[in-house]
């Protein structure tokens, strides 16, 4: 069980916060306790889904590249 606690918010913060809320299908309540999980490093191995994509570019390609792709060859 959690501790309740009363805040008060501006007007701009309070409407952004119902309007998150409504798109993610969320209480405000949680988006709360995530923004603060997040911004404090306190998750403690919570997934969220979502997807991670890592991109690279290289003139030409190193030793670890070669070695996973049959037919490319390192030029000297």
């Amino acid at each position: 069980m959690g501790t309740r606690f009363n805040m008060i918010l501006e007007d701009r913060q309070y409407a952004f916060l119902t309007a998150e809320s409504e798109r993610l299908s969320v209480s405000v309540a949680e988006l709360i306790r995530r923004s603060v999980d997040s911004t404090f490093g306190l998750v403690e191995n919570r997934k969220t889904p979502g997807l991670e994509v890592s991109i690279g570019v290289w003139r030409r390609p190193d030793a670890a590249v070669v070695g996973r792709r049959p037919g490319i060859r390192l030029s000297r």
